[in-house]
């Protein structure tokens, strides 16, 4: 199986610079370019976070090849009709480029600000098990009429018509044994976003999450290959890009463990709050993945 590449830019940066990152990842041959869907740069608030999708409607009109999407939209902060919307929209704009990421939140400082409840990890668990359903049905074209705990929609049809067929893929964010069984029956592909702070060893506790991921598709009759597995590197504090040595061996270690994706994060130069970030090695420069997208990355494409 080929490993897809992305990279994770934030939109905290005016359209102008983030365009020209996101089309210098394009010309390194990445696959899949996200913004960040987020109300503001967690950790950092002297950074304005610009909208999402907005954001990724205008990439569609500034690239050619690579796929956009928004790394993650929560569903207790995007309603699954305006999301579908806000996706097909920009599907179309893109000829059929854009990717749908869902999870269930885990900031209740973003959810404060946009006015919604941030529920208990069961709660937003059981949220994003009902959204995701929803949306998987509006994103396919399908009228929709649900009356659950979380979503109360009538006679929902979202328009445009989806470019790609039967729908964008949805890529559902999961690290518990819960939302890996979201993921199995919903999504295109699992996104496990860096180590939690129990997991001592981030690689065994990727593996084990994939494992998971199998049991879970096995148990709804479904192939556990059909189901890629992105690891969204970068989301904690571990030190990838110190050396494009130090690189290949973090990517050998989790496609040893099940990873089909990985995404990293690429700090924009005119933002100097995340200078730190890069010194750690958590974060590239464009210098730091233009070395890694030669030297290192079409080993694994082979």
């Amino acid at each position: 199986m080929r490993i897809r590449f992305g990279a994770t830019t934030g939109q905290f940066v005016p359209f102008e610079a983030l365009s020209s990152d996101v089309r210098f990842v394009e010309g390194l041959g990445f696959d899949n370019a996200w913004v960040v869907d987020d109300f503001e740069v967690h950790g950092v608030p002297a950074l304005s976070m610009r909208e999402a999708w907005a954001s990724l409607a205008g990439l569609a009109t500034q690239t050619d090849r690579i796929r956009l999407g928004a790394m993650v939209s929560a569903m207790g902060i995007r309603s699954p009709s305006m999301l579908a919307k806000s996706a097909l929209t920009v599907d179309e704009m893109s000829s059929g480029r854009v990717d749908v990421a869902v999870g269930a939140g885990f900031s209740a400082t973003d959810h404060a600000a946009y006015g919604m409840d941030f529920l208990d990890a069961p709660g937003r668990r059981s949220r994003l098990a009902e959204g995701v359903e929803v949306l998987d049905q509006l994103l396919g074209g399908d009228t929709v009429t649900h009356d659950g705990n979380y979503v109360k929609i009538t006679n929902a049809r979202v328009g445009p018509q989806s470019v790609q067929q039967p729908r964008p893929p949805i890529w559902v964010a999961a690290q518990t044994a819960g939302s890996i069984e979201i993921a199995a029956r919903h999504g295109d592909v699992l996104v496990c976003l860096g180590p939690t702070n129990e997991d001592s060893d981030p690689v065994a506790a990727f593996r084990a999450r994939m494992e998971t991921a199998n049991q879970a598709c096995e148990r709804i009759g479904r192939d556990p290959v059909t189901l890629r597995r992105c690891y969204f590197a970068g989301f904690a504090d571990e030190p990838i890009f110190l050396s494009n040595e130090a690189t290949g061996d973090f990517v050998d270690q989790y496609v040893d463990a099940g990873a089909t994706d990985f995404t990293f994060y690429v700090a924009n130069e005119s933002a100097p709050q995340l200078h730190a970030l890069v010194d750690r090695g958590r974060m590239a420069t464009r210098t730091t993945l233009e070395s890694v997208a030669s030297e290192v990355l079409p080993a694994f494409r082979d």
